[in-house]
């Protein structure tokens, strides 16, 4: 690959390349006579293009088709699970922190008490978290042969730790996480909600610029056209599209049924604020008190963590605060 990436056919179109509670916008794909629309948000800006096609017409996109990286791969190059914010809930913890329909009790150094969660391949309920296993959707070896073994160590820990996205790492029945092992969808699909496993394998590709290969990218097009998929949350993070050699592009749809306009023909159009997410009201609470998680800050009504709504409590859980934008645990 020699860290050069190509346009080429995929998705029935040509093109070059789960929610995270953070930036969203819409990336409209349809296959084949669909109209494909999409929107991917730059993780770290805030200026934001704006593109749309008229009717049968396809976007590029940068996801690009190009042969595996066979060799090199260790599972030791993706260093997990990390504390990353040091409350003593390691990552695999904060996955199921984040996705119990129960909550779970902690105590200790993030000791499970009590919890129930669903698993998202199968929908077994399970009351123990020792039978699930924490799932890269798209699995480390998978990522190293889709462009990952470019990147830095950084890029690799925080590829394999990523709670920004919910779509990244998943709790699933453990069995079938060890059935899927590395294989992507033109080899494995779950026993349940096949069509939302495809969105969000989709999506985590081009958050980070992966690549697919031929028969991935067969298997992809067939599936996003059965499913009907017509749309798919997506962002892209500079930072891998860089190392990736590809320039990210940024769009967005303003509607389900754009209306062709004279910025149809272009990447970008003059860029625009980008307008800040929508938060709740913070509960008010008698004391500003610093929380070890967000978890532990939910329990407690305190969240979400404004900065401009209470300036004490949000310096004081400020670690909580993981993408930098004034609001913590949203």
């Amino acid at each position: 690959m020699n860290g050069q990436i190509s346009e080429i056919q995929a998705f029935g179109h040509r093109i070059t390349p789960r929610t995270a509670s953070l930036y969203e916008k819409t990336l409209s794909v349809k296959s084949l006579s669909y109209s494909l629309v999409s929107a991917l948000v730059l993780a770290t800006t805030t200026l934001f293009g704006v593109l749309t096609a008229p009717a049968a017409q396809a976007f590029d996109l940068p996801l690009t088709i190009a042969p595996d990286q066979l060799t090199g791969y260790e599972r030791t190059l993706f260093k997990h699970w990390i504390d990353a914010d040091k409350d003593k809930c390691d990552t695999r913890k904060e996955v199921l922190i984040q996705e119990a329909v129960v909550a779970p009790k902690l105590s200790g150094s993030c000791v499970f008490n009590g919890g129930k969660w669903i698993s998202a391949y199968d929908g077994l309920v399970t009351r123990d978290s020792s039978t699930l296993d924490i799932d890269h959707m798209v699995p480390l070896s998978e990522a190293w042969r889709s462009g990952a073994w470019k990147w830095s160590p950084a890029q690799r820990e925080a590829f394999a730790n990523d709670l920004t996205d919910l779509r990244a790492l998943v709790a699933v029945t453990a069995s079938l996480n060890r059935q899927k092992s590395d294989q992507d969808p033109s080899s494995w699909l779950p026993p349940v909600d096949k069509c939302t496993y495809v969105s969000n394998w989709i999506a985590i590709k081009v958050r980070c610029s992966l690549t697919v290969d031929t028969a991935e990218a067969n298997a992809l097009t067939t599936l996003v056209a059965t499913c009907n998929i017509t749309s798919i949350t997506a962002f892209s993070i500079p930072a891998y599209a860089v190392t990736a050699g590809i320039t990210p592009i940024t769009l967005s749809t303003t509607s389900e049924d754009p209306t062709p306009t004279a910025s149809a023909t272009a990447a970008t159009t003059e860029p625009t604020a980008k307008p800040k997410p929508k938060v709740k009201k913070v509960k008010k609470t008698k004391k500003a008190v610093k929380y070890s998680s967000c978890a532990k800050a939910k329990a407690a009504g305190a969240t979400p963590i404004i900065r401009s709504k209470n300036k004490t409590l949000y310096t004081l859980n400020k670690a909580l605060d993981r993408d930098k934008d004034g609001v913590a645990c949203e």
